[in-house]
């Protein structure tokens, strides 16, 4: 007898599919009909979730900053160390659907989106850990809102290809130091911007 997913679970499953479909073939070598046919669901059932291919790669990405927005609810560490560690292709982390995008306009539509996510999932979470750990005096939600600009920044010129992967780690690393003295325990962030220091100069 076969299950009958719940709406909520049905999307999670048609992403999961078409992440994997993207991840192997590319978002451009991938359709709405590889979609909809790997999935095993009618047209109409496919677009009753997703208008368009661009409505699946947002989706695609709010899920990524979902999960990097859980990594704040499961640690006590600076929750700047944190999501560094956690999300940072520079500090070992797999790139994500990114990696599957080849043209500018593609990687223009994922930095919108990621802006988008950043904002509607990432901001108010990282603020409310920042209460805890920033200097008395600093208000956390500038340090958040100044983090995910520098962030948003170093994922524009990196994907878009102005800089290597060394500048990008070599900025971070910057703007990391600049971050610090705002923490009450910057040394956290010590080891982090020493390893992207040393990716920096093996250029």
């Amino acid at each position: 007898m076969r299950t009958r997913l719940s709406k909520s679970e049905r999307r999670a499953a048609i992403l999961k599919t078409a992440s994997g479909l993207i991840l192997e073939k590319g978002l451009t070598g991938t359709e709405m009909e590889d979609i909809r046919r790997a999935s095993g669901i009618s047209r109409g059932g496919l677009y009753h979730h997703f208008s368009n291919k661009r409505a699946v790669l947002d989706a695609l990405i709010e899920e990524e900053v979902i999960e990097l927005a859980q990594v704040l609810k499961t640690t006590d560490a600076s929750p700047i160390s944190a999501l560094l560690l956690a999300g940072s292709s520079h500090l070992g982390t797999g790139p994500g659907v990114v990696s599957a995008l080849t043209t500018r306009a593609e990687k223009l539509d994922y930095l919108s989106g990621l802006e988008l996510a950043f904002a509607s999932v990432l901001k108010d979470a990282l603020a409310g850990r920042l209460g805890e750990h920033v200097r008395g005096g600093t208000n956390p939600e500038h340090v958040a809102e100044l983090f995910l600009t520098i962030n948003a920044h170093i994922n524009r010129r990196e994907i878009l290809g102005d800089w290597t992967s060394e500048e990008a780690a070599g900025f971070a690393a910057t703007s990391l130091q600049a971050l610090a003295p705002l923490l009450q325990s910057p040394k956290e962030l010590h080891p982090i911007i020493a390893d992207l220091t040393q990716r920096a100069s093996a250029s």
